[in-house]
């Protein structure tokens, strides 16, 4: 995996200077402790039960964890995608934003644990233990969940789809807002009255055995709700007098994004050579209005629902990203890389997509009232239903482009434009398409 210049510039800090311990950022040390010997390290968790393990952001993908001990530790953004984790201890650990895509979870036991916004799609954890703990926004699409227990678990806003979740417990679980809960299989699946059903509403003994579940009556609780946890705050580390730095260093200032737009902003400014890495980032549903993005790697990440209002991706690399219904208002993606993305309903008024490369992308049904794509690469994309009323498309390259009850009124075309066929466009095909035809190109 591509490490930043950030994380360089830390371990080279660390190397130079005594160990600390940091507020966000794993500790090095701590993780060669673990990659070495899993024995080895559990047997140091039991001699050391109130140590703190700090493995925030540690990059552990593909690694066999089987039967490690995480309970209690700090896993904020970790990626632990295709690692082995079956029979892990990972009670009350806090794996806000981890990634845990392809994980072998078999009977891992995540009771109370923090999985807020984690991704475990495609994840094998059946017999899992999430008991108490808050799932909210987690995205467990395509995970095979069967007998897993989420009893008195907050799975708000959760997405389950066609996820296998045969004989699991959801008795006194809140699934409120929970997406495509209904595209689950949900066979001997265990509900009760207490469990709250994606509507809001509890569960009745009716609506299970529609969906091919199992009802309990229990005493009647109140549901189940969690306190949004807030990221680790970012803080600076000085590394020893020599060699004297010229400034502190952040950690993962990224994690700043989320945390506040404005601050994430000046660091930018103040740090124009610093890479940022979002690659492969679940930001669905955020607000990140008029975020500097400029020339960032976010490849395969979604931002589905997002309002990204005025935010600026000059030059950043975003090739299959989803944006789907995404809010994009004067949104600059000038000269951006984004083939093979998905803009489905994406509201793009006044959008600045000039020079972008979308080759084979998806702008069905995207509202383009007034956007710049004048010499953008349009080759191969999906453009049914799209409203390009007023936009810009001299220059831009349509060849192989998928016209279908396109709305091109008032759009500007000019014959340096090419045409879905590969030929040049001419007056007469825009003023067929109520377009308008620049001469002076």
């Amino acid at each position: 995996m591509k490490k930043t210049l950030l994380f360089s510039i830390f371990f080279l800090a660390l190397q130079s200077g005594p160990a600390c311990t940091t507020t966000f950022g794993f500790d090095p040390v701590i993780l060669k402790e673990l990659l070495s010997d899993v024995t080895a390290w559990n047997t140091m968790r039991a001699g050391q039960p109130s140590r703190t393990i700090d493995l925030n952001k540690a990059n552990l993908e593909d690694t066999n964890l089987d039967n490690a001990d995480f309970s209690n530790a700090s896993m904020v953004k970790a990626r632990l995608n295709g690692a082995k984790l079956c029979g892990a201890k990972l009670q009350n650990a806090n794996l806000l934003f981890a990634k845990l895509k392809r994980a072998n979870l078999r009977d891992s036991n995540f009771k109370g644990a923090n999985l807020s916004k984690a991704d475990l799609k495609n994840a094998y954890a059946k017999g899992a233990n999430f008991s108490g703990a808050n799932l909210s926004s987690t995205d467990f699409r395509f995970a095979n969940l069967e007998g897993a227990n989420f009893n008195g678990a907050c799975l708000e806003n959760a997405r389950f789809f066609e996820a296998n979740l045969k004989k699991a417990d959801f008795r006194g679980a809140n699934l409120t807002g929970v997406k495509l809960f209904r595209q689950a299989q949900l066979d001997g699946a265990r509900l009760s009255n207490n469990t709250v059903l994606p509507s809001g509403k509890r569960a009745t003994s009716l609506w299970a055995s529609l969906n091919g579940a199992r009802h309990v009556k229990e005493a009647e609780k109140p549901p189940v709700t969690m306190k949004a946890e807030p990221l680790p705050t970012p803080v600076a580390y000085t590394p020893p007098a020599t060699p004297e730095p010229e400034a502190p260093i952040e950690y993962a200032p990224e994690i700043l994004l989320l945390q506040d737009v404005e601050t994430w902003n000046t660091f930018r400014q103040r740090n124009p050579g610093m890479e940022a890495d979002f690659q492969d980032e679940n930001l669905d549903d955020t607000g990140l209005e008029g975020a500097d993005m400029k020339e960032v790697n976010m490849t395969s990440s979604t931002m589905n629902g997002a309002n990204l209002d005025k935010a600026d991706f000059s030059g950043a690399d975003l090739a299959n990203t989803s944006w789907v219904r995404a809010s994009l208002k004067e949104t600059v993606f000038r000269k951006a890389n984004l083939q093979g993305s998905n803009f489905e309903r994406a509201f793009m008024k006044n959008t600045d997509l000039s020079g972008a490369d979308l080759t084979g992308s998806q702008l069905h049904g995207a509202r383009l009232y007034g956007a710049r794509l004048n010499n953008a690469n349009l080759s191969k994309v999906n453009l049914y239903d799209a409203d390009l009323t007023k936009a810009d498309l001299r220059g831009a390259n349509l060849t192989g482009a998928r016209f279908i009850d396109t709305i091109l009124n008032n759009a500007l075309i000019s014959a340096e434009t090419t045409l879905p066929s590969g030929k040049k466009a001419t007056s007469g095909w825009a003023v067929l398409r109520g377009a308008k035809f620049d001469d002076d190109e």
